[in-house]
């Protein structure tokens, strides 16, 4: 089980600097630019890891939602198409891992 925080901030950056401070990433992402580098350094990340289930859980996400609501919604499109190719046989190479996400808005 991982739990990101985004301790209060929102927009891009402060997505970025909660999941490289609490996510497995391989190989690791520097800037706060790309999400498509940021899911694919997810991806790789949790693949690597030897749990075949894993949670996700963003804790403290409501002040995000309210201040960077189109950020938000890239950002959970990330966690979700990262939750969806890892359950998928073909590109995990037959062995698929379970990602449940948590996306908490209190």
């Amino acid at each position: 089980m991982y739990t990101i925080t985004t301790a209060g901030g929102s927009g891009r950056a402060a997505f970025f600097n909660a999941v490289r401070a609490a996510l497995p990433l391989d190989p690791p992402v520097v800037s706060s630019r790309s999400l498509d580098a940021l899911s694919d350094s997810l991806w790789g990340g949790i693949s690597s890891t030897d749990d075949e289930k894993i949670a996700i859980i963003w804790e403290d996400s409501s002040r995000f939602f309210r201040d960077s609501p189109e950020e938000f919604e890239d950002a959970c499109s990330v966690l979700a198409e990262v939750a969806e190719s890892l359950a998928d046989r073909t590109f995990t190479a037959g062995q698929p891992k379970q990602v449940r996400v948590f996306v908490s808005r209190e």
